[in-house]
């Protein structure tokens, strides 16, 4: 069995179910992990200042299985897990070998203020 079916199955047995959306399309749920990365120095990547001071993104990193392409997604793409929505800043394969064996990314957390305006 090759490296990558390996990693695919280790992902299924530990990782949560997920949806990737871009635009009108949608994947049929699959797994892959999501990692907080409250205690590295990305947690500091973006901060956002407010009328009341500074707050921090939310940051994850994502382990996904070779068969689903996170970088061939547009930049508008989402993950939705567990009715949460989450944004790629970043995305990167592994390979072995030559062949791509899994993905990773650095999502943020959308949270449903982020858009409201005063008016």
């Amino acid at each position: 069995m090759n490296k990558a079916h390996l990693i695919k199955k280790e992902l299924e047995r530990s990782g949560s179910y997920l949806i990737l959306k871009d635009g009108d399309w949608q994947s049929v749920p699959f797994r892959a992990c999501l990692t907080h990365l409250w205690r590295r120095k990305t947690y500091a990547f973006e901060a956002k200042f407010t009328e009341i001071g500074r707050s921090f993104h939310e940051y994850y990193l994502y382990v996904g299985p070779y068969d689903h392409n996170i970088k061939s997604l547009s930049d508008n793409a989402l993950v939705v897990i567990d009715g949460e929505d989450y944004e790629f800043k970043y995305t990167d394969e592994v390979r072995y070998a030559g062949e791509v064996i899994y993905y990773t990314g650095v999502l943020r957390k959308i949270k449903g203020d982020e858009n409201y305006e005063n008016g």
